[in-house]
């Protein structure tokens, strides 16, 4: 890795110490035991409620992290752009899903280029209109036609894109089935969908699983899906557990396989996904015998850089380092000049606001924390913490760097 100039050669930094003075503060890092945990979890768990694993690639853009994704068993990568889709052929992965609509001329025209330079990649994308399907008709040479599958997305009042309307969606199908691509199945979002508490909120997700399952039963039985084995694909970071509770039932017998598309998962998190993931810290319905449970594995460490009020410390990390658009960084171990790490209780250190680089903590009166401890922060929402940072080192527990993990962003 070359680094910007007055930065150091990150990839110099393999056996080195977290701790050791190698690294400017702040640095996020990646927790490895945790890290290969929530992979292995993940994999699990899919195959025990015999569902597919397409990990949204954007959560980290890191192609070590997707690399052990797919050799933990991904049947392929999620992204949502094709820039993203060009970049991640580029590392070798051999089939994508491109959750969205690809309508602008540049885009359509980088997905044709990508599916030219790659002939064995397969790509499935989304249509939601006549419009779309017609960008891509008019874009995608036809050579390359046959390798990329449409998937109908369903939508919902209120929500982001998709087909609102059940029987405009089957409409869409047959016109996806006349065109020069293939139907490949039904897609949907149930990530933004949100009631006036968990339970409506369930209820909510389970009624666009069971529109997804009514399309895709009616798509099969009046043969308009292509000469394919079809998908359906759901399931973000919060509500996979309803996929696999609801899907694989309804569609069993028919050639649909269910595909998740949970992201967030690979390093969970200390807010948003802690509290919403069915893995989290508030598990949902029946639990097997051991519960699957992820584990933060994404930390970002900074040193105390003033303490100018008895309960006010500002600790050298900010908007610049971290995402505070699910919430604000959480204090999660505090490490003294001695080198003695200490756990830290969420009631008593809170970080109550955030400039670009700088974050203001809150701490007890009279607590020894002092100008160059140093404070490992858990994070809220991983997605937008990893686009902050060139590179991640993968550390043991006692900090040592075990490799280096590369963002391409």
């Amino acid at each position: 890795m070359t680094p910007a100039k007055g930065l150091p050669d990150l990839s110099t930094v393999v056996g080195a110490n977290l701790f050791d003075g190698t690294f400017p503060l702040p640095t996020a890092v990646l927790l490895e035991e945790a890290l290969a945990h929530n992979i292995a979890t993940m994999a699990a768990y899919c195959a025990e409620n015999g569902v597919l694993l397409a990990p949204h690639g954007k959560t980290t853009m890191c192609p070590l992290l997707i690399r052990r994704q797919l050799d933990a068993g991904a049947w392929a990568v999620t992204v949502a752009t094709a820039w993203q889709a060009a970049v991640l052929a580029e590392t070798g992965v051999p089939r994508l899903v491109l959750a969205n609509e690809v309508v602008d001329p540049g885009s359509v025209r980088m997905l044709d280029e990508v599916l030219a330079r790659h002939p064995e990649l397969e790509v499935y994308a989304y249509t939601d209109s006549g419009a779309s399907l017609h960008a891509l008709v008019a874009g995608i040479g036809e050579a390359r036609r046959s390798r990329l599958r449409l998937l109908i997305e369903l939508g919902f009042a209120g929500g982001r894109t998709g087909v609102r309307d059940d029987d405009n969606a089957l409409d869409l199908a047959w016109a996806v089935a006349a065109s020069p691509f293939a139907l490949a199945g039904v897609a949907a979002f149930e990530g933004s969908v949100h009631g006036v508490d968990l339970p409506d909120t369930l209820e909510l997700v389970d009624r666009l699983l069971d529109r997804m399952v009514d399309l895709a039963l009616t798509a099969n039985a009046e043969g308009v899906v292509g000469d394919i084995a079809p998908i359906v694909t759901v399931g973000g970071s919060a509500y996979f557990d309803r996929v696999t509770a609801k899907l694989p039932a309804a569609l069993a017998g028919t050639p649909y396989r269910t595909v998740l598309r949970s992201g967030c998962y690979v390093t969970h998190d200390a807010g948003h996904y802690e509290s919403l993931s069915p893995f989290g810290a508030v598990p949902r319905g029946p639990q097997p015998q051991v519960p699957y449970r992820f584990r933060e594995a994404l930390r970002v460490w900074a040193p105390v850089l003033s303490r100018p009020e008895p309960t006010l410390a500002l600790a050298g990390l900010g908007r610049r380092d971290v995402s505070t658009d699910a919430g604000m960084p959480v204090p999660r171990v505090w490490r003294d000049a001695t080198g003695r790490s200490t756990p830290l209780d969420p009631a008593d250190f809170e970080v109550t606001r955030t400039n670009d680089q700088h974050a203001y903590l809150a701490v007890p009166a009279g607590h020894p924390l002092a100008v160059g401890d140093l404070i490992g922060f858990g994070i809220s929402h991983p997605c937008t913490t990893f686009d902050k940072w060139r590179a991640l080192p993968v550390v043991a527990a006692d900090g040592t760097v075990l490799e280096l993990a590369e963002t391409i962003f």
